[in-house]
């Protein structure tokens, strides 16, 4: 984004960067989220038009926050809300100094989001609409996003969200400070919320990710690994989007050309965040519990020192596969493995396992890199032309275009 963008652009973007927080602190005072993503969305169309006329003030989001919470205060205070809601004057009340939205620093608010995503783990919320409402109010996504990283219908996501929000305002959810049995109780959904968005991201971010929400996933790991010390598999998310965010500055060369992880170089990887991964793989282990995420991020550690040093220890990558297998079976983790079988045994049985898993599950023939590593295997056993379908299968599933040049090479 650039200062020449757009008042509108700028507007759309600056709220969905910093719309957990926005959305969060509002909606902590009567648990309204509906009603805080409408203050939001009133606040975006007066910055339309504020932003056109006299240009965006020093500080955005301090405008945005300021002028969607004035929205909501509007409402609260109206005949209807009187006689039909209790306030929280406390929190309604509670400003940080000066009049102009302008001067507000939205660095100063207190961070509510993990109250918000404990709060939309609830337990009268229905379970598929949990991660929805998360990624959607916390972290951000619109309903398209979420759909489309999910294999779902638009309007089944949209569905959801609408009822999920509706029975968290009839539920009169306090935010406050989540107690800690409630939060070490959610704290899967949790989990799948921070690295679904962070996910979402990666998959779509064509050369580099929007800062702001790589960001907030790596903050929210640290934050859930700070508040639950003894959780192995809290520090197993943060040490996994740690380590994954370090790599992200490799998979793209100078010039935009997409570089796969065997052939990137480690000294493009991102130093302090590898070490901030280690350190909480390190109190994986120490916490004594190591599961789908700490599983994942000592897979991907050993990749990373394969690369560096040359020589990647293939029985101990299988040895982890097998266990992630049995902790947290996934299709991705079934491909992975058959990868790394095929580097043990060769590539006969690996890819006699991506023969039997596709026996197994239909949906194979819709996951991209199941035919990436069915093309790879082919051409390793020299039978080149089905080699060649299948990376032609690829291509059609492939959405990245640096990476669909990259596949495309050679290909005639």
């Amino acid at each position: 984004m650039t200062e020449s963008a757009d008042p509108a652009e700028r507007a759309m973007i600056l709220s969905q960067d910093g719309w957990g927080r926005i959305i969060a602190l509002i909606a902590a005072a009567d648990g309204d989220i509906a009603g805080a993503e409408d203050a939001l969305s009133t606040a975006l169309e007066r910055a339309v038009t504020a932003w056109r006329a006299h240009g965006p003030p020093a500080n955005p989001e301090g405008w945005l926050y300021r002028v969607a919470l004035n929205a909501r205060r509007d409402v609260w205070r109206s005949a209807a809300a009187r006689t039909s809601t209790p306030l929280d004057e406390e929190t309604i009340d509670r400003i940080d100094g000066g009049t102009d939205p302008a001067h507000h620093d939205p660095d100063a608010l207190p961070d509510r989001r993990l109250e918000l995503l404990a709060a939309c783990a609830h337990p009268d919320i229905d379970p598929p609409a949990r991660p929805l409402l998360m990624l959607s109010a916390v972290m951000g996504m619109t309903a398209k996003q979420i759909a489309a990283a999910m294999a779902l219908p638009v309007a089944t996501v949209s569905a959801r969200l609408t009822r999920a929000k509706k029975r968290i305002a009839g539920l009169g959810v306090a935010f406050g400070s989540p107690d800690r049995l409630d939060l070490e109780s959610r704290l899967p959904d949790v989990f799948e919320t921070i690295y679904g968005a962070f996910a979402i991201e990666w998959a779509q971010a064509a050369a580099q990710p929007r800062e702001g929400m790589i960001g907030e996933a790596l903050y929210l790991s640290r934050l859930v690994a700070e508040l639950c010390p003894g959780d192995g598999e809290s520090h197993g998310l943060a040490a996994l989007i740690h380590l994954s965010a370090a790599r992200f500055p490799a998979r793209r060369s100078g010039d935009g050309r997409f570089v796969p992880l065997t052939d990137q170089y480690p000294d493009r990887w991102d130093g302090t965040l590898t070490e901030a991964g280690e350190r909480h793989l390190a109190w994986v282990h120490r916490c004594g519990h190591v599961g789908r995420f700490g599983l994942e991020a000592a897979i991907q550690l050993l990749h990373m020192a394969g690369i560096r040093t040359g020589s990647t220890d293939w029985p101990m990558l299988l040895r982890l596969h097998d266990d992630l297998a049995q902790v947290a079976p996934s299709l991705g983790g079934s491909v992975s493995r058959a990868a790394i079988l095929a580097e043990v045994e060769g590539p006969e049985t690996g890819l006699a396992a991506l023969d039997a898993l596709a026996a197994d599950s239909p949906r194979l023939s819709a996951f991209q890199p199941a035919w990436v590593l069915r093309a790879h295997l082919l051409t390793r056993l020299g039978r080149t032309d089905e080699a060649a379908t299948a990376r032609r299968r690829a291509l059609d599933l492939t959405t990245d275009p640096a990476e669909r040049e990259y596949l495309s090479v050679g290909l005639t």
